[in-house]
């Protein structure tokens, strides 16, 4: 169990909330992934429906076994398009119906008569790989299916006279991994982006903390998980005591690292469940899925004792620094942003003019509380 009273240092704070704030960004970055992949899962399950019944009805009457095959293929994409409106299962039903889009392409290149027309679907291999099951995902089924192409052309050379038709062939095939190579490189790239661009816009650059954007767009997630499933969730309004002092004694520069400071020292007291965030100036926010008020009060008392407890030093500078904390629950407070939002608030200011450096709450709006009392109070 970790010391209460005991917090690393400032640097090594700062590089922690950069770590958690990557751990949000790669969880943003795989919902926003799943969303556009969701979509386009849906659109190809459709345009494989249509050309798997028109190509099976057009092939039939010449190539009796194609044509079935693109007829089941047909119904089998309709079938996975009943299930595709889950999100949950895009990955699965990606890769179903990319395993059975290949291997059809593999049996039309394994026919003579229809070669020539089947290396061109081969090409888009690498394509829909990456586009449906993202840049590793992708890279090695279109590997597997590649290869098999190549095995498939070099078998079927050896009953080929002419080989003018064979080199053709593997130079389609070495197009389809140039193909590859490209696709790969631009899925890694457009992933890095959207990442870069993500942080940009969901991260405070001061704190490396959430920003007020991210911090709106998790309550409402949580929220509504709270709503549908009947869980616990509560918010934290922190401000920092006498900031303006400090920025007028030392600075702001010092000031700026005292935030950062103080965050840093936010971040090390919450779990990775719950959200961080600068809300702007000294003031902060903390959201706390599945805690009640009582785990809220807890928790508060923790970061306001922990800030409390670790002056920032650097040099001959030494700042103390106090904190006062509004809580909220919802449900109870509120049941949308603006309530509850108000509700913290409110709280926050009460503890201010209470004296400052304290956490008050609906159950505690008339006194200072410690944080034996909470223990006390609330896990008896």
């Amino acid at each position: 169990m970790k010391n209460k009273l005991s917090v690393p240092s400032a640097n090594n704070h700062y590089r922690s909330s950069l770590k958690n704030s990557y751990i949000n960004r790669n969880r943003d970055l795989r919902l926003y992934d799943q969303g556009y992949r969701h979509k386009a899962l849906i659109l190809l399950l459709g345009l494989a429906v249509s050309l798997g019944v028109i190509f099976g009805f057009v092939n039939l009457p010449n190539e009796t076994l194609l044509g079935s095959l693109e007829l089941v293929y047909g119904v089998f994409s309709l079938v996975l398009l009943l299930f595709a409106r889950r999100k949950r299962l895009q990955f699965k039903l990606s890769f179903l119906f990319l395993t059975a889009t290949y291997t059809l392409f593999l049996f039309a290149l394994s026919l003579t008569r229809d070669q020539q027309t089947a290396m061109i679907w081969i090409l888009t291999i690498p394509v829909l790989s990456h586009f449906l099951l993202g840049r590793w995902y992708g890279l090695w089924m279109s590997i597997i299916f590649i290869f098999l192409a190549v095995i498939v052309v070099l078998t079927k050379s050896i009953f080929v006279a002419d080989p003018h038709t064979v080199f053709l062939h593997i130079n389609e095939l070495l197009v389809a991994l140039v193909i590859l190579a490209l696709s790969h490189v631009y899925e890694v790239s457009r992933v890095n982006a959207h990442a870069q661009l993500l942080h940009l816009a969901t991260t405070d650059h001061l704190t490396s903390l959430a920003n007020r954007a991210r911090f709106l767009d998790v309550f409402e997630r949580e929220r509504n998980h709270a709503e549908r499933f009947g869980g616990d969730f509560s918010l934290l309004l922190l401000d920092l005591d006498d900031f303006k002092l400090v920025n007028d004694r030392y600075g702001h520069d010092v000031g700026d690292e005292v935030l950062k400071f103080a965050a840093a020292t936010l971040h090390h007291r919450v779990r990775k469940t719950d959200l961080a965030c600068r809300i702007g100036g000294e003031e902060f926010g903390v959201l706390l899925p599945g805690a009640n008020l009582g785990r809220a009060i807890i928790v508060a008392e923790d970061i306001r004792q922990a800030i409390f407890d670790t002056p920032y030093r650097k040099g001959d500078i030494m700042v103390p620094l106090t904190v006062s904390i509004g809580v909220a629950e919802y449900g109870e407070d509120g049941v949308d942003l603006e309530t509850l939002y108000a509700v913290a608030d409110n709280n926050m200011y009460k503890a201010k003019a209470a004296g400052r450096n304290q956490t008050l709450s609906r159950k505690l709006s008339d006194k200072a509380i410690n944080k034996s009392a909470v223990n006390k109070a609330y896990t008896s």
